[in-house]
C-alpha cells in the first residue's frame, strides 16, 4: 500500500503544479517578485540607454530633441544623440506593473505621462521582444523549474 500511496501523493503533487501553472498564480508571482528589474529593463536599458520604445524602434524618429532641449541636456551632461526621456527622473520613477493572471503591463503615474504619451507613443512604455526573451529565460523559466521541483519533490 506504501506504494500506491506515493503514487497517489505524486499525483496530487502534479495537479498541484498543474493548477499553480494554469491559473497563472505561479507565474503571476515571478512577475512580481521582479518587478523591479522589468521596470529597469523598460526605463534604464531601453528609455535611457538605447533611446526605443518597445516595439525597437528610436523614440528620436516620432519627435527629436529641439535645439533648446539639446543646450539644456549638454549643461546637464545628459546624452543628446537619442530622446531618453529621462530629465529629472521623476518618470521613470513612477513606473509600476499591473499584473494579472494571463499578463503585466508597465505603468507610470508622473504627472508628465500622458503628455510623452501623445507625443511619443503608448509603446513608451513595455519590454522589447529580446528583453521579454530575457525575462523568460533568464528569470521566469529558472524560477518555473524552482517551483516545479519543489512542488513535485514535495519540499512546498
Amino acid at each position: 500500500m506504501a506504494g500506491l500511496k506515493s503514487i497517489q501523493d505524486l499525483r496530487n503533487r502534479v495537479a498541484t503544479f498543474n493548477n499553480g501553472l494554469s491559473s497563472g498564480a505561479y507565474i503571476q508571482q515571478i512577475i512580481w517578485d521582479n518587478d523591479a528589474y522589468i521596470v529597469d529593463m523598460n526605463a534604464e536599458e531601453q528609455l535611457f540607454e538605447q533611446g526605443i520604445n518597445r516595439l525597437g524602434v528610436d523614440i528620436m524618429d516620432y519627435a527629436p530633441y529641439s535645439p533648446l532641449t539639446i543646450a539644456i541636456k549638454e549643461e546637464k551632461g545628459q546624452p543628446t544623440n537619442r530622446v531618453t526621456l529621462r530629465d529629472t527622473g521623476d518618470f521613470e520613477a513612477s513606473f509600476f506593473l499591473e499584473v494579472s493572471d494571463k499578463q503585466f503591463e508597465i505603468k507610470a503615474s508622473d504627472f508628465k505621462t500622458e503628455d510623452l504619451i501623445k507625443k511619443y507613443g503608448r509603446q513608451i512604455l513595455g519590454l522589447t521582444d529580446e528583453n521579454i526573451a530575457a525575462l523568460i529565460w533568464q528569470y521566469i523559466f529558472p524560477d518555473l523549474m524552482k517551483k516545479a521541483k519543489n512542488v513535485l519533490y514535495g519540499n512546498e
